[in-house]
């Protein structure tokens, strides 16, 4: 009975609920990289700020649906082997992953 008790609240602690949380696109820039394997490619960079101040930027080679100063969802995903991650709701409430470069706290 106990060892099941204990299977349970590992299996709990393994899944969590995400935290959706309210942020407010600040920036986004894209700049045209050369690739040897694409002639043409993009990097856009997104800021995205929270309502504590904190602002994550994240890079992607795919344009998000997302508007300038515009209001949308962000939840943050710890990935320890291979960096940090964001998953924004775009204005068309499809959810987007992109690799965190920077994360900058807010000012006092």
């Amino acid at each position: 009975m106990l060892l099941r008790i204990a299977a349970a609240t590992l299996l709990f602690q393994a899944v969590t609920v995400p935290i959706w949380q309210n942020c407010l696109v600040v920036k986004v820039s894209t700049v045209n990289e050369w690739c040897r394997h694409c002639l043409d490619w993009n990097r856009t960079t997104y800021s995205f700020k929270l309502d504590d101040g904190t602002v994550y930027v994240g890079q992607t080679h795919k344009r998000l649906d997302v508007a300038l100063d515009g209001h949308t969802k962000l939840r943050f995903e710890k990935d320890g082997h291979v960096g940090d991650y964001i998953h924004i709701l775009d204005d068309a409430g499809h959810e987007k992953k992109i690799r965190v470069t920077e994360k900058i706290a807010p000012e006092k």
